[in-house]
């Protein structure tokens, strides 16, 4: 699933999500929250380390599988 980075979502981080499953999420709620869902923390950990050196062309592809 390909999901749009905003230009102005700062740092994010992994943490746990409801179900058991992991989240990128940059720290806000309401209107500026950012948060992609992921099954394994390894894959979490990929996708908050390419947004927060922002290797990405403001789009970024997760693979849940």
């Amino acid at each position: 699933m390909k999901y749009k980075i905003p230009p102005n979502i700062g740092k994010v981080r992994v943490m746990m999500a409801i179900g058991g499953a992991y989240a990128v999420w940059n720290g806000k709620d309401g209107r500026a929250k950012f948060e992609i869902v992921c099954r394994k923390r390894k894959i979490a950990e990929e996708v908050a380390q390419k947004i927060n050196t922002k290797d990405h062309n403001g789009e970024i592809e997760v693979l849940n599988g």
